[in-house]
């Protein structure tokens, strides 16, 4: 499907790749991938990650629809849909949630709880959540979440470091993800083009801040 052609941004060859390194990501959970190049162009929209914008051009069409927490979300989300022809809903409804600091959402449970969780018979009817953290790192910085990772596509774990992340959203997630095939999709991302990816199939243990 063709989308609206951002002046900056390459819709086709730019989303392509993004897309290759979330698949990566998603097969191997834990592991960092970097898309700065590919949105270095992005045009900011009122402190809207330029990640975010990223990954949402490569992930959202007219064929899903999605939910924007962020300031100025209804600006974004009108900017979203004139790009990607996509339809902003509500959250419960949302088959992708974008996040822009989740250090700043206070009901994050509820926020989890109101998502699409899928059916037994419709597992993948479920939602995946991108969130815009400060850091993903592989070294322990100060004031950051550890993440312990087990599961498929890990030999035997995987240890990450993020910052700008509540241990209640990792708590949340697991919760989600308990009654598998049932459960919900995470990717991180950060300002400065770092991605990885939580599947709902990776065991998470978190500890820190």
């Amino acid at each position: 499907m063709q989308k609206a052609n951002d002046a900056s941004f390459d819709m086709v060859h730019d989303t392509q790749r993004i897309f290759r390194k979330l698949l990566d990501c998603m097969a191997r959970p834990g592991k960092i991938e970097r898309i700065a190049e590919e949105i270095a162009t992005n045009q900011e929209i009122e402190r809207f990650s330029k990640s975010l914008q990223g990954i949402a051009y490569t992930l959202i069409d007219r064929e899903v629809n999605f939910h924007i927490l962020a300031e100025h979300s209804e600006i974004i989300t009108r900017s979203m849909e004139w790009k990607t022809y996509s339809k902003g809903s509500p959250i419960n409804a949302a088959d992708y949630l974008f996040i822009n600091h989740p250090e700043e959402v206070d009901n994050i449970s509820e926020c989890i709880q109101q998502l699409k969780n899928g059916t037994l018979s419709d597992p993948h009817d479920s939602a995946t959540v991108v969130l815009c953290v400060d850091e993903i790192t592989v070294s322990k910085v100060p004031s950051s979440l550890k993440l312990t990772m087990r599961g498929p596509g890990i030999e035997t774990s995987n240890v990450v470091y993020i910052k700008g992340l509540s241990s209640k959203w990792i708590e949340e997630r697991n919760l989600a993800t308990s009654e598998f095939p049932l459960g919900i999709d995470f990717i991180l991302t950060t300002n400065c083009g770092e991605i990885m990816a939580l599947p709902r199939t990776t065991l998470v243990e978190s500890e820190g801040l």
